[in-house]
């Protein structure tokens, strides 16, 4: 089996809208990733370290492309449109509606703000 050679060059790969993700480390210094693919990177602050995810995301593109490996490109978010429907127990609802009596906000609110806390 062999595999299928890439048709787009690394300009093309750069200019896609990679997301990348920030963890603060428990020394004040940063980790970062690129969201869908194995590269990591970090430094010593927000800046640094997109700097370094940067260079390290331009490095591993083109040695995907040299090895020809694939490369999955990142997930659109332009259709993202801030609405989700999630369902639950009654029980759990029912826990959420008194929760957010309590605290004077919507359920909505409440669940947005437990989103944000878990994955900001």
């Amino acid at each position: 089996m062999t595999k299928k050679k890439h048709t787009k060059n690394i300009d093309y790969y750069l200019q896609l809208p990679w997301q990348f993700e920030f963890t603060k480390q428990p020394d004040n210094k940063y980790s970062v990733r690129v969201v869908g693919l194995s590269c990591y990177s970090g430094g010593d602050s927000i800046e640094e370290a997109t700097k370094e995810i940067q260079e390290a995301l331009k490095f591993y593109l083109e040695s995907c492309l040299e090895d020809n490996l694939p490369i999955p490109e990142p997930q659109d978010i332009v259709n993202a449109n801030g609405r989700i429907s999630v369902r639950t127990s009654k029980a759990i609802h029912l826990k959420l509606i008194e929760k957010s009596q309590t605290e004077g906000v919507s359920v909505s609110h409440l669940v947005n703000d437990a989103i944000v806390k878990m994955y900001g």
